[in-house]
């Protein structure tokens, strides 16, 4: 058996192998971000839905937020935020749902990109906030 620096070779794969598999488990995906409708916070615009669909991406792009995928039709618009020197990043869902036709809610839920990351931003908030800017300066 060879000996790498004090330690066996199956020591040292098994070693590099179960950092690889620590770093993977936990991480949040752009799929159990859109799947986590129905956990986020909310709040109901009154405006139509075309108008605040328009507003939510310039919300999220004033925050940082790239979009990464949306689908108007479904009404959902995902984001992300890389990491930082505070946060291994978060994955934001952004649902929206007609309400009537001068009326729209707009849910967003904020996933850690990696389960143990205690110091990831909750954009829920800000991002609710920040729509809601964008709104009362379109009229």
């Amino acid at each position: 058996m060879k000996v790498v620096r004090g330690c066996s070779m199956e020591r040292a794969v098994f070693g590099l192998l179960t950092l690889c598999v620590g770093l993977v488990t936990g991480c949040t995906t752009m799929a159990d971000a859109s799947n986590a409708q129905g956990q986020g916070v909310s709040k109901t615009f009154a405006a139509p839905f075309d108008v605040v669909w328009k507003a939510v991406p310039e919300a999220l792009s004033s925050l940082g937020l790239p979009v990464a995928a949306e689908n108007k039709q479904d009404g959902y618009i995902l984001a992300e935020h890389g990491a930082s020197a505070f946060s291994w990043g978060e994955k934001v869902a952004v649902f929206l749902t007609r309400v009537a036709p001068n009326e729209t809610k707009v849910e967003v839920v904020s996933k850690r990109a990696l389960a143990t990351n205690i110091t990831a931003r909750d954009w829920g908030p800000d991002v609710l906030q920040r729509v809601e800017q964008m709104l009362v300066h379109t009229k």
